[in-house]
């Protein structure tokens, strides 16, 4: 008699995405989250052991954004990906619009952060685990630019994430097509 191994069932819903990048999905939202929480706390506080511990947070926390984005983006590259929600082309094509430069800016917001602090003469750890190499010499008024192209656009991926979630409630309330399931490892889509 053989006993064998109950694997779980594979997701046959062609409009879902795959555990694995819905994970990453929700990971790096509360990434962007936890870097913009402590983003606003630290510019209140003042200097001290305090603040710099809590800027060394915000720096790892990015680090993290970063690092969930280019897995995110490999994935896609490596994985079909699942079929589009049916509806309007113009529809559609503004919601690709709307990812590719989310996107964007979860690779260039961390990137131009980091620059910044080296363009200050600081280190970019990450979690007190390890330490970048700096890329860039620091230069003060590099580092004021930086600053305010990593605060600009910090600004909007919470514009966009705060469309892409109105969206989101817009799909599910209104057109119950099942666009949240997409994104949730319970659920299913209308069309799956």
């Amino acid at each position: 008699m053989t006993t064998s191994i109950a694997t779980p069932p594979i997701a046959t819903d062609r409009f879902r995405y795959d555990t694995f990048t819905q994970a990453l999905h929700w990971l790096t939202l509360i990434a962007v989250a936890g870097a913009f929480v402590s983003g606003q706390l630290m510019d209140d506080m003042p200097r001290g052991a305090a603040k710099a511990q809590l800027i060394s947070t915000h720096i790892s926390v990015g680090l993290l954004v970063l690092t969930f984005t280019v897995l995110r983006l490999a994935r896609r590259i490596a994985v079909p990906q699942p079929d589009p929600i049916p509806g309007a082309p113009l529809v559609q094509m503004a919601a690709k619009a709307m990812h590719l430069t989310l996107y964007l800016l979860l690779v260039i917001v961390p990137i131009a952060g980091m620059a910044m602090v080296w363009a200050k003469g600081r280190t970019v750890g990450f979690f007190g685990l390890f330490t970048l190499p700096p890329l860039i010499g620091p230069d003060r008024d590099l580092a004021h630019r930086l600053g305010e192209m990593h605060e600009i656009g910090a600004n909007l991926i919470l514009v966009l994430a705060g469309v892409h979630a109105a969206a989101a409630i817009v799909h599910h309330t209104m057109l119950k097509d099942g666009a949240i399931a997409r994104m949730l490892p319970f659920g299913t889509s209308r069309h799956g």
